[in-house]
């Protein structure tokens, strides 16, 4: 490993065709002269890059954005059009589900194989082949065929074998959103192992937190190319803007495109709906910002006695909360024929999700709908640093115990 990177990438392209209509006989063949229908696709565009020894790098960004592919160019599974790869040392590969495993061999075969592959004497798989099962909890089916397992299973016994023949340079696909919350927990704690031992380690993941937790600088692809690279924080702070832009856009567009809303009964309505909050109106917030809905509504005359009532709802159906107006200050209250109607919330509730609201104005006083509208008007909320999962936050607070020196001493 000494005298340079663990991994050297220089003008790296890659590309495959896409195929729109293939040779189905001899006849075709020959009329288009071997040619099918096809088109070129650069999934890897002039990528270079270098991994210091002991540092680990994050590459993220979208769905087919070259991630996976620059990935098997580096473990050597494909073959660069142009450009070179260099990697220094041993290198092992968790990448799609299964790769490197024999279906029809046992779990037992296939431990032995990958070592065997990896160029490791069969006395050193021996020695920890125990750490292998009991890492991936898979002892009672060790000796089943490959072929039986699940995908959970597959990816249990890959990065347990992955992470105990003693790599150089490991790299990990995003193979590790398969398993459960448990054993992600436990490879996580793992790479962190191989991380302090010095060894490289590159890292696809969508998990954007792990990715922040575990890597020294990151890589960020955009449609083969690479959009930024340096710092984990800066490279991983400007694709969440770039993201958080695109889905503003995209909700803005939704919102715009929509017909107008309905008229109601007895001539009350909703004209229009809108997000304000912590810089203006926005359809993007995090948990716990400052949040308001702004409900235009019409009446052919002054309204007495109508409760607004706002429901959001989470893009699977769940309902995260109810807040109608107090029926209390309403009922006797006379509003103006037209007007706007605010629910402001100081600190925004929501966990992370897409969220829409159904909004609605009734008749205090028979319980009946002047208008309801369901589930319109999307908005996204990310939780930023938060670690909590579900719909909503509880205004939870933790109380710890006292350090023992503090009443020992006293």
């Amino acid at each position: 490993m000494a005298g340079g990177p663990a991994i050297e990438v220089r003008g790296l392209r890659k590309r495959f065709r896409i195929y729109h209509q293939r040779n189905q006989t001899l006849k075709q063949t020959l009329v288009s002269r071997g040619r099918g229908d096809y088109e070129e696709f650069w999934a890897v565009r002039d990528i270079s890059l270098t991994v210091d020894p002991g540092s680990t790098l994050g590459i993220i960004g979208a769905n087919g954005s070259g991630k996976s592919t620059l990935l098997k160019c580096i473990a050597g599974i494909l073959t660069p059009d142009a450009g070179s790869v260099r990697v220094r040392g041993r290198l092992a590969a968790l990448l799609e589900i299964g790769s490197g495993f024999h279906p029809e061999y046992s779990g037992r075969e296939n431990i032995y194989l990958n070592g065997a592959l990896l160029g490791l004497p069969r006395r050193y798989i021996q020695s920890v082949y125990d750490e292998i099962v009991a890492f991936s909890e898979l002892g009672r089916f060790i000796d089943n065929p490959v072929k039986t397992y699940s995908s959970g299973q597959y990816m249990r016994l890959g990065f347990s074998v992955a992470v105990h023949l003693d790599p150089d340079v490991l790299l990990i696909d995003e193979v590790l959103a398969v398993g459960d919350q448990s054993f992600q927990r436990r490879c996580l704690d793992r790479i962190d192992q191989l991380k302090a031992q010095g060894r490289t380690i590159v890292f696809v993941s969508h998990g954007l937190g792990a990715v922040r937790d575990l890597c020294d600088s990151a890589l960020w692809m955009d449609h083969g190319e690479a959009r930024a690279a340096g710092p984990t924080e800066r490279v991983v702070g400007e694709y969440v803007a770039a993201v958080n832009a695109q889905e503003a856009a995209r909700l803005e567009q939704e919102m715009s495109s929509s017909p107008p809303l309905p008229g109601g009964r007895a001539g009350v309505g909703i004209t229009e709906l809108s997000y304000v909050g912590r810089d203006g109106p926005t359809a993007l917030f995090e948990t716990g910002d400052p949040f308001e809905l702004r409900i235009a509504y019409t009446a052919p005359g002054p309204l007495q006695g109508a409760r607004f009532y706002v429901s959001f709802v989470r893009e699977d159906g769940v309902v995260a909360l109810t807040v109608p107006t107090d029926d209390r200050l309403l009922r006797d209250q006379v509003l103006p024929s037209r007007g706007v109607v605010r629910l402001a919330i100081p600190r925004l509730p929501l966990l992370e999700g897409l969220f829409r609201v159904t909004v609605g104005i009734a008749e205090i006083a028979t319980g009946e709908w002047y208008t309801l509208l369901d589930r319109i008007h999307p908005f996204r909320v990310s939780p930023g640093e938060r670690e909590e999962r579900g719909v909503a936050l509880l205004g939870q607070h933790w109380t710890l115990p006292e350090p023992v020196s503090r009443w020992l001493s006293a």
